[in-house]
């Protein structure tokens, strides 16, 4: 629509995302992008974070230093021209089941596209409503991708100083080729 949305800025607030890329611009985390080589990953671009703060650049540059596995949905369901993830305010489905899955179906053939093109079996998202409703969309449409935050992904790849060797990630799935328990 064009309009420009300067709440952000007169409150001097920073969404976690930009802090975090910000961080990871200026080497101030130590990240191991291998410990998410068990997923392939795509993002979700929320409707809010995206389209009312800018929010397009921050979360995949996130994920491309911290997955290597990064496949991008269409260009025309993502940043601007997102799709609703089905239950948001946008719909206010709540609970009526077969309104949230109709809402996200648009969304859910955009990840079915990359799953079936790249092997995507992980939808990343930095909403919190996304995060809560997005597993059921992808369990019913698109089976075989699961949902997390994109600061679960920095989790799975921050190094922290004198840490044991990871064998799993935050989940409890086993990471590729990584083995014992010798400090880091």
């Amino acid at each position: 629509t064009g309009t420009k949305f300067e709440n952000a800025k007169s409150t001097k607030m920073v969404h976690i995302v930009e802090f975090t890329a910000d961080l990871i611009k200026h080497n101030k985390l130590k990240l191991d992008p291998s410990r998410n080589d068990h997923l392939k990953v795509t993002f979700h671009d929320s409707c809010n974070p995206a389209r009312s703060m800018g929010l397009f650049e921050e979360p995949r540059y996130i994920i491309r230093n911290v997955c290597n596995h990064f496949h991008e949905m269409p260009e025309n369901t993502i940043k601007e021209k997102t799709f609703c993830c089905g239950s948001g305010a946008g719909l206010n489905a709540d609970e009526n089941m077969e309104i949230r899955l109709r809402g996200g179906l648009p969304r859910a053939n955009a990840v079915k596209y990359v799953r079936e093109k790249y092997g995507v079996n992980m939808l990343a998202c930095i909403c919190a409503v996304d995060r809560a409703v997005l597993p059921t969309l992808m369990d019913y449409w698109v089976p075989g991708v699961g949902v997390a935050g994109v600061h679960e992904l920095v989790g799975n790849a921050l190094v922290m100083k004198g840490e044991k060797k990871r064998t799993t990630d935050l989940r409890g799935n086993p990471l590729n080729g990584v083995g014992g328990d010798e400090n880091v």
